[in-house]
């Protein structure tokens, strides 16, 4: 015989099982399979909308967003603590072994709704042989403002600072993306500016005046680089084509074995292995120093989020990985190029969590919290869940940032109304906060070992296929009072009666919505539970709605995935339309 294939067996009930394997002789499969790419055109969730009112102010009196209606800022006073930007050497970053925890760090909020603690100060873009970061300075342009009006797919966020311009030098600009975009500007007092932009997404303002200017402005980023669903079929889209001195190359070369990870592999897979990798270093000390300083680091997998974003970025420039370190007063974290659910690549934001024992925010009062469109899509091993402190908003907690053990500030900000969080309890989250009321209590008023099961499967579910979210993406306290959201259902009605590893699963539902909701493009998050694991959960990919709600999608499931039982989970995350639901409720 050839060869071995190892297969699993599904059975079909409210929540797919995929029972102890058998073995059948055959070929040798190709290799594994992640997901079939989506359908294209994926849903718009967001339409943030501009207000104007009749004031000689200019700018517009506020912005539509999904964290509610955010007014303009007011003008700084003096005394205030709106953060003051000026032309400054570019700092030095490289190895170092200082890898245990920050004591504190402390984040100035400058965009409403708040980004926090992922605002854009600083982008690399290269690395050097002796693995220090450099900008480029590639593409290095002047941008026209505007357009005036916002766009589908792209959300509105208010900036505040004060600039120190000087002739001949350019002030950075923090951003919200790469591709973000200034719609509208007002500086105080009113001197010439220039908006300039390089290809890394570094924004910096110019002047032939010297002045400090209070600005205010208007800026947009895309839903997807916040989260999105990612696909398997890559388009030859890439912005960047990155490269390191062949001496690096080698170095890096050498650790694509320990790390599982090869050029060969699609891109969905190389960012997900090398996001769990890093997402796993915790904070302490690295050991004896090896002959390599780069291997140190990265087989020690101990650190901060400096450097859990260094080792990515250069193992994923290794792997030709368009990426980006991006830093700022408090935090560093990664970009990356990343395909979509239809195949088109973007910049997308990935956090790989940090180590310090406090992050206090500051100018962060009455700002309002930002609210994702998607949940976090790479995994979540339990070194980037286990430290990371609570965040309130409201009174009500909202999850956590940057792996601080303590959040300080934070309930200064708006977040989503206060009579709902606390009717719903907290969402599963970075901090493993608790689940929605009656979730998960087999205690207490289950009456059959059915119903036991399907209250402890929903539980699991919401811990693990529940996407970072803030309190309001839940069920509300009562139908159209809290939340007006449509009510929404997900079954996971057919698969495949016979699956093998390393191959595809073809599984199929439908997604219903209370009259009036859309039933068409809806994405639809499938994901495979371990029971004896329950953390452990892996989203095997997504599938689209058609008109009539129906989803169908082939999946594939992992070559190296253990021979056991499993869940098989569809859930819905929701969005500014729709309550989320899961199969797992029935």
């Amino acid at each position: 015989m050839s060869g071995w294939r190892r297969a699993i067996r599904v059975w079909g009930w409210a929540i797919v099982v995929l029972a102890l394997p058998c073995a059948v002789a055959r070929s040798q499969s190709a290799g594994p399979i992640l997901h079939e790419p989506l359908p294209p055109g994926a849903p718009d969730v967001r339409s943030d909308k501009v207000t104007r009112s009749s004031d000689s102010s200019g700018l517009p009196s506020s912005i539509q967003t999904a964290s509610g209606t955010v007014a303009r800022p007011e003008p700084a006073k003096p005394g205030d603590d709106t953060p003051v930007y000026r032309p400054s050497p570019t700092p030095r970053v490289g190895l170092d072994r200082r890898t245990g925890a920050d004591s504190e760090l402390h984040y100035t909020v400058v965009f409403d709704p708040s980004v926090a603690p992922f605002k854009r100060e600083l982008a690399f873009d290269t690395v050097r042989p002796d693995i220090t970061l450099a900008q480029s300075g590639r593409g290095l342009q002047r941008v026209t403002i505007g357009p005036s009006q916002p766009q589908p797919g792209r959300e509105l966020f208010w900036g505040h600072v004060r600039l120190v311009v000087t002739p001949g030098e350019r002030s950075p600009l923090p951003s919200v993306a790469p591709t973000s975009r200034v719609l509208e500007w007002q500086a105080s007092p009113s001197v010439p500016l220039e908006l300039w932009r390089d290809a890394a997404g570094n924004f910096s303002v110019a002047s032939p005046q010297a002045a400090e200017v209070d600005l205010r402005f208007l800026m947009d980023a895309p839903s997807d680089y916040f989260g999105a669903p990612v696909g398997l079929t890559q388009r030859r889209d890439d912005p960047e084509r990155p490269t390191l001195d062949a001496g690096l190359q080698a170095r890096a070369k050498a650790l694509w074995e320990p790390m599982a990870v090869s050029p060969s592999q699609p891109r969905t897979q190389q960012l997900m292995k090398l996001t769990e990798w890093f997402r796993s270093f915790e904070p302490g000390t690295p050991g004896l120093p090896g002959d390599d300083p780069l291997a140190d680091l990265i087989l020690a997998r101990k650190g901060v989020c400096r450097h859990r974003s260094l080792g990515f970025l250069v193992m994923a420039h290794s792997l030709g990985i368009p990426a980006h370190y991006v830093m700022n007063d408090a935090h560093a974290f990664i970009e990356a190029w990343t395909p979509g659910a239809n195949g088109d690549g973007a910049w997308q934001r990935i956090d790989l969590g940090g180590g310090s024992d406090s992050l206090e925010l500051h100018a962060a009062r009455n700002k309002h919290l930002h609210q994702p469109a998607y949940g976090d899509p790479f995994p979540r091993p339990p070194a980037y869940t286990s430290g990371s402190g609570r965040v309130t908003a409201d009174g009500q907690p909202v999850g956590s940032w940057a792996g601080a053990r303590q959040v300080r500030g934070a309930e200064q900000m708006l977040g989503p109304d206060a009579r709902s969080a606390s009717a719903q309890g907290a969402p599963g989250g970075l901090s493993g906060s608790a689940s929605s009321p009656g979730i998960g209590n087999t205690g207490t008023g289950t009456a059959t070992q059915a119903e036991a099961r399907r209250a402890w499967l929903r539980q699991r579910a919401e811990r693990l296929a529940a996407p970072i979210r803030p309190p309001t993406f839940g069920p509300p306290s009562a139908p159209g009072r809290d939340d007006r959201r449509k009510a929404t259902a997900t079954d996971l009605s057919t698969a495949a009666p016979l699956a093998w590893v390393g191959e595809t699963l073809e599984v199929a539902g439908a997604f219903r919505t209370a009259p009036g909701g859309r039933l068409g493009r809806q994405p639809i998050e499938i994901w495979l539970i371990d029971p004896a694991r329950p953390l452990q959960g892996r989203l095997l990919g997504f599938a689209v709605t058609d008109g009539n709600g129906v989803f169908r999608s082939r999946l594939g499931i992992p070559a190296e995935a253990d021979l056991q039982a499993y869940d098989l989970v569809a859930r819905f995350a929701g969005d500014a339309r729709h309550l989320p639901s899961d199969s797992s409720a029935r």
